[in-house]
């Protein structure tokens, strides 16, 4: 009897073992043996849709992993506040971390005490001023800015008063687009900048300032925007004052509402900026460096967007 019972307590204690082997969660790390990655992400401003789309393209590829936990704080604009957050990621320890930065000199520091401490950092869409120890991806703005100037100055047969609405200074879309800008122009003496201000990426903002430089009575043959939400406010000012047909309106990004817009005639152009490919990249990039893989530098071209090939992009665009 005794060793029946010996034999029974045994059979118990091995049938336990086997169903604790076997608990947890399907696909968690700890079924797979795999440690957890997390990656801290701050963003711009969440209110733009270039932004939130890079969010959206991080999420879809984050399904890919069953390992790997994202945090995504929202900087709204603020260099301070996305420092701050910068800081709490170091505090938190994270293994990697992601951040389009609102400023491009104000944010180096914070950027550099990352590395530092020894957090592999990618830079996505926007940049740093220097080399912080980021690791950037994303579009090449001073391209961006080249192909929307220089499809301004062959619309305008390279005559004529533009009028620029800018990102927020010092942003480094801003400086880089900017710079894409001065060079196209430099090839046509005869086209003059009438007007140059920062809407701040905001449509409403880009709105009232273009309604404002029509109310001068200056005259404006083409307004460069960079990016598609000031473009659609300045669209409307335009077309408020009844001068459609006398402005090219041009962007940067090419999302949804551009493309409709281009598509129905009204916005003159736009300059594809892969948002997909930008997150989807970034989101890669960071846990092969949690990994300890090596990255390098990821430039995604931009591409001009017309009326005549407008269709091929909204493929494109849907996460």
């Amino acid at each position: 009897m005794r060793i029946r019972k010996v034999m029974g307590l045994a059979l118990v204690m091995v049938t336990i073992a086997a169903l604790s082997g076997c608990s947890g969660k399907k696909g968690s790390s700890a079924q797979s043996g795999e440690k957890q990655i997390v990656i801290g992400v701050t963003l711009q401003n969440l209110s733009e849709e270039f932004m939130t789309m890079l969010k959206g393209a991080m999420e879809i590829k984050l399904k890919e992993y069953s390992n790997v936990k994202l945090i995504v704080n929202d900087a709204e604009s603020k260099p301070d506040k996305q420092a701050a957050q910068l800081d709490s990621f170091i505090g938190q320890g994270v293994d990697a971390v992601i951040i389009s930065p609102v400023d491009a000199d104000g944010l180096a520091p914070a950027v550099k005490a990352v590395a530092t401490a020894g957090i592999p950092i990618i830079t996505c869409s926007a940049d740093v001023s220097g080399n912080q120890g980021q690791v950037w991806v994303g579009s090449e703005n001073e391209n961006g800015g080249l192909i929307e100037a220089q499809y301004v100055a062959e619309r305008l047969n390279g005559k004529g008063n533009v009028a620029i609405l800018r990102g927020p200074l010092g942003a480094f879309a801003e400086q880089g687009r900017f710079r894409g800008y001065e060079q196209a122009f430099t090839k046509y003496p005869n086209i003059k900048v009438v007007f140059d201000q920062t809407g701040n990426w905001q449509r409403e903002q880009a709105m009232a300032l273009v309604e404002n430089w029509l109310s001068t009575g200056t005259q404006i043959d083409a307004i460069l925007c960079q990016n598609d939400g000031m473009a659609l406010g300045a669209l409307e000012a335009v077309k408020a004052a009844g001068k459609k047909n006398q402005i090219v309106v041009t962007g940067i990004d090419a999302i949804k509402d551009a493309l409709d817009s281009i598509k129905a005639g009204e916005l003159d152009a736009t300059c594809f900026q892969d948002a997909i490919g930008q997150g989807m990249g970034a989101l890669e990039m960071a846990v092969k460096a949690a990994k300890g893989e090596s990255i390098s530098r990821n430039n995604i071209p931009f591409e001009l967007v017309t009326k005549e090939n407008v269709d091929g992009y909204y493929s494109r665009i849907k996460l």
